[in-house]
């Protein structure tokens, strides 16, 4: 079996500032291609558009007409061969903030969790508040955000702090009341899960590497990997030793898409951080993940331009990729009813120190059959 040549690149790259007001959206693009093939399409692109230094790049290209229609061709030619990872940043935060604050307390007992979507509910609420620009929601994901980079004390303090702020709690809807009090109440096992973990944590490069490594590895052929200089990666390039050679195949025990298992585990033979300009695959890749990063923004308006790049990449976007979804919130629906009352549950425990995960099995299983015996109901 020949191995699975791959170049990755990325687009919207802010490191740790997921909060940047410049780029909304991540993306990570990769391409399968042999490094001939790849020549031959760049050197006939560049002359057919006559484009100058002898290099394709999309941040350069997207800017005219002329370029937007260099990207598509080339979009259209490699489709078969696209796999992208796209995320909004915000709500990624969002879901770090679960990931980081919750988790270290329902660990134990996470997969029941994780199967009812509690993550979800979560994470849509926090996003949700934030985008509509409620100012705690908007504070405290400022504040979450340098925790998170500098893993100091006194920002989870100053967190918890905002909870005996006056002016603050007069303008706090009631679920960001009962985030701090939940917070308030396991503060030291937050810091400590916090405090151990390394640099980059909530950088995107790695989770979106990795994501599409999954999902190109279902074949179990050995993936050689070309990746554009990247300082989290580089930094963390140990993590995949974990997978050189790996012939295993693992899914997860609790997550599936469509009723398909998604894969943990792939077989990977090497990862080279290449320039661009000597690895026309790279180029390739930085178009694909350019312009999805333009085509998938989140509140822009829509031209010709994108919606001819949607229509060409939208079945290329895997699983892992992270956009907000409001049906999680949406209250009508018996499943999100219960997440609620667990939220509302995991406080209350939390608050009256009672151990917070105690026949959690049972309270959810009465609470289900009480939200079928008697549904709680929502206007419009």
């Amino acid at each position: 079996m020949n191995d699975l040549i791959l170049y990755f690149d990325e687009s919207g790259f802010t490191g740790e500032n997921l909060l940047s007001k410049d780029q909304n959206t991540f993306a990570y693009g990769s391409v399968n291609i042999q490094s001939d093939k790849a020549q031959e399409l760049v050197s006939r692109i560049i002359e057919k558009y006559q484009i100058q230094n002898g290099e394709l790049k999309a941040v350069k290209l997207i800017r005219r007409d002329k370029g937007k229609q260099a990207i598509l061709e080339i979009l259209n030619e490699i489709s078969n061969n696209i796999k992208i990872s796209v995320d909004d940043k915000k709500f990624a935060l969002s879901g770090y903030f679960f990931e980081y604050i919750f988790e270290p307390i329902l660990a134990s007992k996470s997969t029941i969790f994780y199967q009812l979507n509690f993550h979800k509910y979560i994470s849509n609420v926090i996003y949700i508040s934030f985008v509509s620009n409620d100012k705690i929601a908007n504070k405290i994901l400022n504040i979450f955000e340098t925790l998170m980079r500098k893993k100091e004390l006194n920002y989870l303090t100053e967190i918890i702090a905002i909870l005996h702020d006056e002016q603050d709690k007069s303008e706090t809807l009631e679920f960001f009341e009962k985030i701090l009090l939940f917070i308030n109440a396991h503060k030291d096992t937050i810091y400590q899960e916090i405090q151990s973990l390394p640099s980059w944590t909530i950088d995107l490069s790695m989770t979106s590497l990795h994501s599409l490594f999954c999902e190109w590895g279902v074949t179990r052929q050995e993936i050689k990997a070309f990746c554009d200089s990247s300082k989290p990666i580089d930094a963390q390039k140990s993590f995949f030793d974990n997978f050189i050679g790996r012939k295993d195949v693992v899914y997860s025990p609790f997550i599936a898409n469509e009723g398909k298992p998604i894969p943990l585990t792939y077989n990977l033979k090497e990862i080279t951080m290449v320039d661009s300009k000597e690895h026309p695959g790279i180029q390739l890749a930085d178009i694909v993940a350019t312009a999805t990063a333009y085509s998938f923004q989140m509140y822009q308006e829509s031209n010709e331009f994108t919606e001819k790049v949607k229509e060409i990449l939208q079945d290329k976007i895997v699983y892992a990729s992270v956009f907000p979804d409001f049906s999680y919130i949406d209250l009508k629906k018996k499943e999100v009813q219960l997440n609620a009352l667990i939220f509302e549950e995991l406080v209350s425990r939390s608050i009256e120190g009672i151990p917070i995960l105690d026949n959690i099995e049972g309270y959810i299983y009465s609470t289900q059959q009480l939200l079928e015996e008697t549904p709680m109901s929502f206007e419009d």
